[in-house]
């Protein structure tokens, strides 16, 4: 009863209200779930199995990357106000989150292409790309997973269908690969985490060339439809 007197409004529109507000939380769930479901992997592979600091996983899966997806959701609500059609939302979402995301990498983790001179060019470069793949991934993905379109759907499964038994099977190698020398799992578990996030490039290719593909069939048929 209280709900109907608040601001003077009927019945109706304190209901309607309430399911916007209940929609829009359950959407921001999801978007918080999706999101840390493609972060925490990496993370558990990273920070448990090669470096077994547990509190810093825990930190990451119920700090920092709810913080980060959090930032994500709200702020792309902005962000997509800055262009009029879908293919260019989607393409500034993609890149606006993977470089937010390198930043954090480079600047409060400390894993910049200068922190280490004497690495090698060319590897350092197909590290960096892995951490931007990462970082667009955990932002990009909660966004087709939470939308209704045909499209995005049919691609999140796509998605599912290689992230899942990809990266389960890199669960099991890491875990089999014996801790010592621990250089040894490093380099069998980083160059597989990397291609897993890389790969996953190649689904969000295909996503936005799809996309670009159904506005270019919408602007041809206006003409058409015009006359």
């Amino acid at each position: 009863m209280a709900c109907y007197r608040w601001a003077g409004r009927s019945a109706v529109e304190c209901a309607v209200i309430l399911a916007v507000i209940e929609g829009t939380m359950k959407q921001f769930l999801t978007f918080l779930a999706v999101g840390s479901f493609f972060s925490t992997v990496e993370e558990f592979l990273t920070v448990v199995v090669l470096r077994h600091d547990v509190p810093s996983y825990v930190f990451t899966l119920l700090i920092l990357f709810p913080v980060f997806l959090t930032f994500v959701y709200f702020s792309s609500r902005l962000l997509d106000r800055l262009h009029a059609e879908e293919p260019a939302r989607e393409l500034t979402h993609y890149f606006t989150y993977g470089w937010v995301g390198l930043m954090i990498e480079w600047f409060a983790i400390g894993l910049s292409p200068w922190s280490n001179p004497e690495a090698n060019p060319f590897l350092m470069l197909v590290f960096q790309l892995g951490m931007f793949s990462f970082w667009a991934s955990v932002a990009f993905a909660p966004r087709l997973f939470t939308s209704s379109r045909d499209l995005s759907c049919k691609m999140s499964r796509s998605i599912l269908k290689f992230y899942i038994p990809y990266f389960l099977l890199v669960c099991l190698i890491g875990l089999a690969v014996p801790p010592r020398p621990p250089e040894k799992r490093f380099w069998i578990i980083i160059p597989l985490v990397l291609l897993g996030y890389l790969t996953l490039n190649v689904f969000f290719l295909r996503y936005f060339r799809a996309v670009f593909a159904l506005r270019e069939k919408a602007l041809d048929k206006s003409p058409g439809e015009s006359v």
